[in-house]
């Protein structure tokens, strides 16, 4: 859990995510510059912790991040909520 939240952390907030996603909506090519630096991140906090994470959890993260925000969670909720379900999902 302790990995999980890290990467979260690394993707959201170490890449800058949040100055993003202005609250007042966004273009749908953010989404994909915003999921982009997501995946960025993740890999490299996976590569840096000298992990190998499982097909597809990159992925079901950074959407499960993005989703969280866009229906109006905050950044730390979406954080909580993500690594919840990608530990549940990936026993990682």
């Amino acid at each position: 859990m302790v990995l999980v939240r890290t990467l979260l952390l690394t993707t959201a907030m170490g890449l800058g995510c949040s100055a993003l996603m202005p609250s007042h909506g966004h273009a749908a090519g953010d989404e994909s510059t915003i999921n982009r630096l997501c995946l960025a991140g993740f890999n490299a906090a996976m590569s840096h912790a000298g992990k190998t994470p499982p097909a597809g959890m990159g992925t079901f993260t950074c959407n499960c991040f993005l989703e969280q925000v866009n229906a109006g969670a905050s950044i730390q909720s979406a954080q909580d909520i993500c690594k919840q379900k990608a530990a549940e999902r990936y026993k990682f």
